[in-house]
């Protein structure tokens, strides 16, 4: 007899973000996003390590069923990441699947504009 098949309910998101350039000393990433562990859009909601000079890592279990839409910021709301066009781009969202590496590029912030 087979054994039952269980249903995953939870997933994996694994965010992988690289910056053009370095950050300033002190400076982190941050995920903010419509989920508990993204810190319920709080801009520092959760803070990502930094792997290497211009590359910024760290991962959340969303569930399996949920769209999740997540920013890119520095901790606040003015230093949030632009798209190639300078602008402030929409949410991205993820959508509901199985494990996932999210990975995105930031050319510029918010707050290189003041």
């Amino acid at each position: 007899m087979a054994a039952p098949k269980t249903r995953k309910t939870q997933r994996t998101a694994t965010f992988e973000i690289k910056t053009v350039r370095p950050l300033k000393v002190g400076q982190q990433v941050f995920i903010a996003g419509g989920a508990k562990v993204l810190g319920n859009w709080r801009a520092d909601g959760l803070p990502l390590t930094r792997m290497g000079e211009n590359l910024w890592a760290g991962y959340a279990i969303l569930p399996v069923t949920e769209t999740v839409e997540y920013k890119i910021t520095l901790g606040d709301w003015d230093s949030e990441a632009l798209d190639e066009n300078g602008i402030t781009p929409g949410n991205f969202a993820l959508k509901p699947g199985g494990d996932i590496t999210l990975r995105h590029i930031v050319g510029t912030w918010k707050s290189d504009r003041a």
